[in-house]
């Protein structure tokens, strides 16, 4: 079995680093500063136990897989508003309707848009500590694990390929198994997701507590009108804190800041962010059924301002936001 880690920032790069370490088939496809260092030097993968310099194969086109194999995994870790370009960008290279996608991402949108162009989709739900601030190099502080992966069918079910996957994951040292109810799971870490946008826009600064206990809220009578099903979030979060390993920074990295991954890419500047496709998810639903979605809304407009006008995390504080949201 071959793994395609397409998009492989922070997560498809700890995904990839751990899976090529443990002996598997890898081949991650990265931005070209990325992919360039790399190639130069290998990929520093920096655990909380230990340092790994990883000469694993690094592409930045979809045109350098071919030929695709029948034993292909697509492993797809870009951010939820590249994931039609990524799709794309795979077919466009030749690759069949029948390749499977496992979405390693954020928010519930990737698997119905990924059924318009392929056909065997499956869901991940994650929970892994990665930092990604410089090419050739990700931080995964976790000691214990190296994170946590459920994978099933979309939108339900389980079969042999999502088992040999689980497999080759837990050899990967990632906690997690199978689930057939994945997408219930992703529910839930969406609804921890939605306040990425906030770390990204505060830097931290505030007591969002009550703000994001409104956008939760928001996020939970959209999905209840739409029909939409998720695994209880306190439950949820019980069962993963029991699972995972424990965050612990690196030797060296002590004093490094990690607000998530919205907030790492004010960081780099990318000019985009993953809050259209979590916080903004919430409010187009909101508006095709008529329901208010004020806080949600905030988020999305902010971080996406922030975001195209490369402004780094920390513009506004949480009670700027708790103002403007009550104007």
């Amino acid at each position: 079995m071959r793994f395609i880690v397409y998009g492989a920032g922070g997560i498809g790069s700890t995904i990839g680093g751990h899976l090529f370490r443990s002996g598997h088939n890898v081949v991650l496809v990265a931005n070209p500063k990325h992919v360039d260092k790399i190639q130069e030097s290998g990929l520093r993968l920096v655990t909380s136990d230990e340092t790994f310099v990883l000469n694993i194969p690094a592409v930045k086109d979809a045109s350098e897989l071919k030929p695709f194999r029948d034993d292909d995994v697509i492993l797809l870790t870009a951010k939820s508003q590249h994931t039609l370009l990524c799709l794309g960008q795979l077919k466009n290279a030749g690759a069949s309707r029948v390749l499977p996608i496992f979405c390693c991402q954020n928010s519930m949108c990737n698997e119905p848009l990924a059924t318009r162009v392929f056909d065997r989709i499956y869901g991940a739900e994650l929970n892994i500590p990665a930092i990604f601030l410089e090419p050739g190099e990700v931080i995964n502080p976790i000691s214990g694990n190296t994170g946590f992966i459920e994978v099933g069918l979309y939108p339900r079910g389980a079969d042999e390929l999502a088992s040999v996957v689980s497999t080759a994951l837990k050899k990967a040292g990632f906690a997690g198994g199978v689930n057939e109810w994945v997408m219930k799971a992703k529910g839930a870490k969406c609804l921890s997701n939605l306040s990425n946008a906030m770390g990204a826009i505060t830097d931290g600064r505030g007591n969002s507590e009550e703000f994001m206990k409104e956008a939760r809220r928001e996020a939970e009578t959209v999905w209840s009108a739409a029909g939409i099903e998720w695994e209880d979030w306190s439950s949820f979060n019980r069962r993963i804190r029991m699972s995972r390993g424990i965050t612990r920074m690196p030797k060296g990295y002590e004093k490094q800041r990690n607000l998530g991954s919205s907030w790492q890419s004010l960081m780099r500047g990318t000019g985009n962010i993953e809050a259209e496709e979590l916080n903004g998810d919430v409010v187009k639903l909101g508006r095709l059924l008529g329901i208010p979605t004020p806080y949600n809304e905030l988020l999305w407009r902010l971080a996406g301002e922030m975001a195209e006008k490369k402004e780094k995390p920390g513009k506004y504080t949480t009670e700027d936001l708790i103002k403007m949201v009550k104007q």
